[in-house]
């Protein structure tokens, strides 16, 4: 699977940090070429959404940073880059696991109840539009093992197979440019997949909100990637990440 632009430059490390924090580095001290992806075998740092911690075992599993440069996008329009690139990782498992993968809100992948992978997209902005994003992606491969408090899985654990994490890679940077593309064609072109795609979508869950839990039932997002959520009594509102937390 070849590409145009996206994983021809790699910056590969042992250990690391982060990845998102070298592909911050490097933007600080420059121009860097779109696509440019930083890529470790361990990270001792790894960032996930809400401050979460991203562990992985050495060398078993993907953890890649791609930088990419989206000033098609307006400010308000950022989601649809957290959609296209939730929809790459989905393709790629999707053609390994039969189609098991989920996206849960705003953009870690599901397989059943458990996490397959996480996406961290850190953006700066210029004006009214986008200037850069950082698209960190980890994304476990070969891990058996994990933390308790985790709740993870890995495509070995799925299919009980040991793949071949550099043809992952690969394979991944192909479906993250075909995403890429195709929202910089059309910026909402991912929009409907991305819904249909949605863990526990139509379906009535527990949540946080103001401190209560209550259930509600998830409809999809709006337009600012917002999710949507609906009462017993047919009622919908749009909440942002930091207003609202899933219990799983």
């Amino acid at each position: 699977m070849d590409t145009l632009f996206t994983g021809k430059v790699v910056k590969r490390f042992g250990v690391t940090t982060s990845t998102n924090e070298l592909a911050a580095t490097a933007l600080k001290g420059g121009k860097v070429i779109e696509g440019s992806v930083f890529r470790a075998d361990k990270q001792t740092a790894g960032k996930g959404q809400r401050g979460r911690v991203w562990d992985s075992s050495t060398g078993q599993n993907i953890l890649a940073s791609y930088v990419f440069y989206p000033h098609f996008l307006r400010t308000e329009e950022q989601f649809n880059l957290i959609k296209a690139v939730s929809l790459a990782v989905k393709d790629l498992l999707d053609k390994y696991l039969m189609d098991k993968a989920t996206i849960k809100w705003p953009n870690d992948i599901y397989i059943n109840n458990s996490k397959i992978a996480g996406i961290l997209v850190e953006s700066a902005m210029k004006g009214n539009f986008m200037s850069s994003s950082i698209i960190g992606i980890g994304l476990n491969v070969n891990q058996r093992k994990f933390n308790d408090l985790m709740n993870a899985t890995s495509v070995v654990l799925e299919t009980g197979r040991g793949c071949d994490v550099d043809m992952f890679f690969n394979e991944l940077s192909y479906h993250l440019e075909k995403r890429y593309l195709q929202i910089k064609i059309n910026k909402n072109a991912a929009n409907k997949e991305y819904v249909t795609s949605m863990y526990r979508l139509n379906k009535t869950a527990r949540y946080w909100i103001d401190n209560k839990k209550v259930e509600l039932t998830l409809v999809g997002v709006d337009e600012l990637g917002r999710l949507l959520l609906s009462d017993k009594h047919g009622n919908q509102s749009a909440f942002a990440m930091h207003e609202v937390k899933q219990i799983v």
